[in-house]
Parts: C-alpha cells; structure tokens; sequence
C-alpha cells in the first residue's frame, strides 16, 4: 500500500476518534463549558446541519461509523462485503467508546487518590467522564466503609462487553 492511503487511512482514524469523543461528551453530557469540549462542539457546529436524525448522539455514531467504514474500505475492500465491513466498523467504534470510558473511570479513580488541583481542564474532563459513567451503578452499590466499590463493577461491565463485541466481531470477520 503507497503512502498516501496510509495518511488517508490515519486521518480517517483520527477523526474517528475525534467523533467517538464527540459521542462520549454528548452521551454523558459533559460540561460544554469545558474548553476541550468547547473546542470539539465548535469544530462539530458546521458538521452537524447534515445531521439525518434529530437525535445529535445517533447523527455524531453514524458519522464516526461512516469515517471507519471509510478506512475499513480503503484496507479491506476487495477481501470482504461491503455489509460485513458496516459490521465491523460499527463494532470497532463501539469499542473504542468502551476503551476510553474505561480508561477514563481508571483515571478519575486516580485521580481520586492524588486529589490535584482542579485548574486543568483535562484533569476536570477526565473527572467528570469518570464520575458520569459511575453514577448509574452508585445509585445501586452504596460505599462499603467509606470504600467505593462502583469503579470495579463498571470496570468489569465494560471488559464484558468488550469480551462480547470482540466474539461479534470474529463472527463476522
């Protein structure tokens, strides 16, 4: 392969990432005054009048998914269908929205015991990611002793389903 698909294909990646993020912020609704946020929704503004959906989550997935098919295509095309490509790009992105929640609840847990200052804006986001996606298993798993339990329940939730849509995605391929 020349070099100018394998930029392509990195830039597809890369912007992948940048709407799986997108997802994440808009799913767990992030606080939009934080300036990385800010700086995402603001390069999204112009992107999000082509929106199919009224629903923004569905439109920024469907955009992240088509930007994988994209770099899927360019690698994979003449060696699988067109649908299992759909298949597998859809997968990978619900992956990767696993992956970062996951490293995002093991860095506010981190954080949690260092205790910074709150004056960066990534150590807030990170915060907040974590605290967001713990808050629905802490309203069923109190604190034992004041030890909380939830990280590790939510840690074990996201490698299930990662265990899960990796077996999906062999199936496929």
């Amino acid at each position: 392969m020349n070099s100018s698909l394998e930029i392509a294909v990195l830039l597809l990646n890369v912007a992948n990432y940048f709407f799986v993020f997108l997802l994440i912020f808009n799913l767990l609704k992030v606080n939009y005054f934080n300036p990385i946020v800010a700086t995402f929704v603001k390069i999204y503004k112009p992107i999000s009048i082509l929106g199919i959906f009224p629903n923004q989550a569905v439109n920024i997935f469907i955009i992240a998914v088509i930007l994988k098919l994209s770099s899927l295509f360019i690698l994979f095309s003449n060696q699988y269908e067109t649908v299992a490509l759909i298949g597998v790009a859809a997968i990978q992105t619900l992956m990767i929205m696993l992956r970062i929640i996951f490293f995002g609840v093991i860095g506010g847990v981190i954080l949690s015991w260092v205790s910074p200052e709150r004056s960066n804006a990534f150590i807030e986001l990170i915060e907040e990611i974590s605290h967001k996606a713990l808050s629905p298993v802490r309203k069923y798993i109190p604190s034992a002793g004041g030890l909380d339990f939830s990280p590790l329940f939510v840690l074990i939730l996201i490698n299930l389903l990662e265990s899960f849509l990796a077996d999906l995605l062999r199936s496929i391929v």
